[in-house]
């Protein structure tokens, strides 16, 4: 299985699994949003992105002949879901999402747990919030992989942003995928993850290093994000600034909720101040 990611071309990863990259590349969405036909005939459409209308011809002369089961949507950040409504009016296929949130609107709501087996391809739905309230990862046992989204990246960290990221809902989805049984990773954006559970452990890694960093910035006196944000990400390019600073946001907030410091300030999020509660 190839690691490349070629924007606009179909990549086969398997007898039935293939992807498309759109072109809508970032700093938060990589080389750009991958959408997933899962199965042959029937199949499911997964995260068929922004609503451009290449990307939509594209999808529709790979799907041809072969029935819509329903297109599937992670979560309703604008990459992932605007095509959705236009491909489910085509395919005469039920739109299908975790909430209506974010402007999205699914015909048909999947919680929890709920095993979509419908003729074809058969998933679990698992909720993972942290990235997203209504983040859906979608396990596909029968070949041994898991749809991950935004929540597991190879390339890069998710962006956990308050009110609609949150720490500690991250950290134990990170936990509940783990639980699971799956042996490739196919996130929302960059190449396939072949080494999940090492990557999932890098990232819980990664997260307590943070808030290990937070507590160090506030016991060193700093109260408020831009300064603790100066002193943590050294070196940092100013256009990753204002992510960053959202990022240690989620971190103070998840020991606000922890009860190890507590916000002395309000008003803006990134304006709030902060200080370690009373032993």
């Amino acid at each position: 299985m190839t690691a490349i990611v070629q924007v606009g071309v179909w990549a086969r990863l398997s007898p039935a699994l293939r992807r498309l990259t759109q072109n809508n590349p970032g700093p938060f969405t990589g080389t750009g949003t991958n959408t997933f036909l899962i199965g042959v005939d029937p199949l499911w459409i997964l995260d068929p992105g922004p609503d451009h209308d290449g990307h939509f011809a594209q999808i529709v002369d790979e799907v041809a002949a072969a029935r819509v089961l329903g297109i599937l949507c992670s979560h309703s950040h604008p990459d992932h879901w605007p095509m959705v409504p236009r491909l489910a009016g085509h395919f005469s296929a039920p739109a299908l999402g975790f909430a209506s949130l974010g402007g999205y609107e699914p015909d048909e709501l999947i919680q929890d747990g709920a095993v979509l087996d419908r003729g074809g391809p058969v998933l679990q739905a698992i909720h993972t919030p942290g990235h997203a309230r209504d983040h859906l990862c979608f396990l596909w046992t029968a070949e041994g992989v898991l749809f991950s989204a935004d929540h597991v990246m190879g390339w890069s960290t998710s962006v956990i942003a308050p009110p609609g990221g949150n720490l500690n809902d991250y950290m134990s989805s990170l936990d509940k995928l783990q639980e699971l049984s799956f042996a490739t990773m196919h996130p929302a954006h960059g190449p396939p993850i072949e080494d999940p559970l090492a990557r999932i452990i890098e990232l819980r890694e990664h997260r307590l290093m943070r808030t290990r960093e937070a507590l160090a910035a506030l016991e060193a006196g700093l109260r408020r994000i831009p300064e603790m944000v100066e002193r943590i990400y050294v070196g940092l390019d100013e256009r990753l600034v204002i992510p960053a600073s959202w990022s240690l946001l989620a971190h103070l907030e998840a020991l606000v909720e922890e009860g190890k410091i507590s916000r002395t300030a309000a008003g803006e999020p990134l304006k709030a101040e902060y200080e370690l509660t009373s032993p």
